[in-house]
């Protein structure tokens, strides 16, 4: 039995092949290191603003006022970054989504402190210094969590992981090529007879201490069995583990991506796989959605009615036909509703995919498309319940019927409301085809999998940032 590469992709490849679905989790080292340096920087902002609202740069005057203001201001902070969880895991592909998700943050936490302050005056000595402490800190903190995302990104490229699969000898891998994996590790098959190392004899001892002198040899840190042992094998195993100092892992082949989480229970002596909805499945969650589409499709509608009426304006005058029109789209739970969008295209386009440089799009449909401003009116259908601000993008009836045959968890993305936008349109390019569905499901997956209301916000930011200073999304 020889261990060979099944990842024979370098590691700055395989880094990249990950695309829009990127999960970090910290250490405990790299934890401490990221708070130390948000806490830093946040009574730099405060100095910062006290210099700019107050007009000096004493030291004793800033004492003053970070002993309650700056002190109250920054645990809170400190309390809601770590509540979002972003001391455990970044979702930010590059350094730049780490100042989104600061803004996040932030906002977060900026409204209770000015209703508190509000309240009890004493506790601060200037609001517009608060304020001001917000966005020094969006780019302080922000621009200090970009460089430690540098730092740890190429820490991950100097310490590329080599894991050892021990598949078993009559069964085809589960894990395919990457199984899905980390794009930082690098799989190497062990095929065994999983059966017969499950027991005590003297042979299955042998056999699996083989496992781990492979993974020695091929220098491998972690040993990923594909299946499950009995409890004195496992236990054999955990300590050869422990022994070795390499990680130990199962990957029942049972347990498969899936529209659920599954924790582990424990009842007496029995040990439980308790199957748990999704977080963004929720009731908590439902109703902070719903209250944020309807909040900000109201406020949105309302402030942008003047670039709506001019919109529509403009595209009755180019030519004939409606400004609006209407397209049956799949929403949540596979129900089908009308999506409200500005035309964009001729009265004879069809309903045929949309390309790049598409022949069919206006001059005004252009300018629209670009700007995203012929998505708009799909803020009606936020306000209606039938769409969000953020999810997967509601597809043709057609085409997800195809997909739903082809994609067995194409279904999993009607368990949320469409979206606007979402982690796909702010990740990938604009104008996709049908030969990226599968690329497509992958990131809408990982959404619903890493929803929060943190996740929601940053993404209406980055959203907002690349339609004026990038591109459409």
């Amino acid at each position: 039995m020889v261990a060979t590469a099944l990842d024979s992709r370098s590691p700055e490849e395989s880094l990249r092949g990950n695309g829009a679905t990127s999960l970090r989790h910290y250490s405990a080292r790299w934890q401490a290191v990221i708070m130390a340096v948000d806490i830093v920087a946040f009574f730099a902002s405060f100095y910062v603003a006290m210099g700019l609202v107050n007009h000096t740069w004493t030291f004793r005057n800033f004492i003053s006022i970070v002993e309650v203001a700056g002190w109250l201001s920054i645990g809170m902070w400190i309390v809601i970054f770590a509540r979002v969880g972003m001391y455990r895991r970044s979702l930010a592909l590059n350094s730049r989504d780490e100042i989104y998700y600061t803004i996040a943050a932030l906002s977060l936490g900026i409204l209770p402190q000015l209703i508190l302050f509000t309240i009890v005056p004493s506790l601060s000595t200037s609001r517009l210094l608060l304020l001001v402490a917000v966005c020094l800190a969006t780019l302080g903190v922000g621009g200090a969590r970009a460089v430690v995302h540098l730092a740890i990104r190429i820490q991950e490229d100097r310490t590329f992981r080599r894991i050892l699969v021990v598949t078993p000898s009559h069964v085809p891998t589960m894990l395919g090529n990457d199984g899905g994996m980390p794009s930082q590790w690098s799989l190497l098959p062990y095929r065994s007879n999983i059966e017969q190392a499950s027991g005590n004899s003297p042979e299955a001892i042998v056999e699996r201490i083989a496992w781990f002198r492979a993974a020695a040899r091929d220098g491998c840190d972690m040993v990923l069995v594909e299946g499950l042992l009995p409890p004195l094998a496992a236990a054999h195993v955990a300590d050869l583990a422990a022994r070795g100092g390499v990680e130990l892992r199962f990957a029942p082949p049972e347990l498969q991506a899936s529209a659920f989480e599954v924790r582990i229970d424990r009842r007496g002596g029995q040990t439980l796989l308790m199957p748990v909805p999704l977080g963004v499945l929720s009731p908590p969650a439902e109703f902070c959605k719903s209250l944020l589409d309807r909040s900000v499709a109201f406020i949105a509608l309302c402030a942008l009615s003047p670039l709506l009426v001019a919109t529509a304006v403009a595209i009755r005058l180019e030519g004939p036909g409606p400004a609006l029109f209407r397209q049956l789209r799949v929403g949540r739970n596979g129900r089908s509703f009308n999506v409200f969008k500005f035309r964009s295209m001729r009265l004879d386009a069809g309903e045929n995919w949309a390309t790049t440089n598409d022949d069919r799009v206006t001059r005004v449909g252009a300018f629209i498309r670009k700007y995203s401003i012929d998505e708009l009116p799909q803020l009606l259908n936020v306000l209606r319940g039938e769409m969000s601000l953020v999810g997967p993008r509601p597809e043709m009836r057609e085409y997800a019927d195809r997909f739903s045959m082809q994609f067995p968890r194409y279904a999993d993305r009607h368990l949320v409301r469409p979206g606007i936008t979402g982690w796909t349109q702010i990740n990938m390019r604009r104008n996709l085809t049908p030969s990226d569905v599968e690329e497509v499901l992958e990131s809408d997956l990982f959404y619903i999998e890493n929803w929060s209301f943190l996740l929601d916000l940053s993404i209406l930011f980055k959203t907002a940032c690349e339609i004026f200073f990038h591109r459409g999304v």
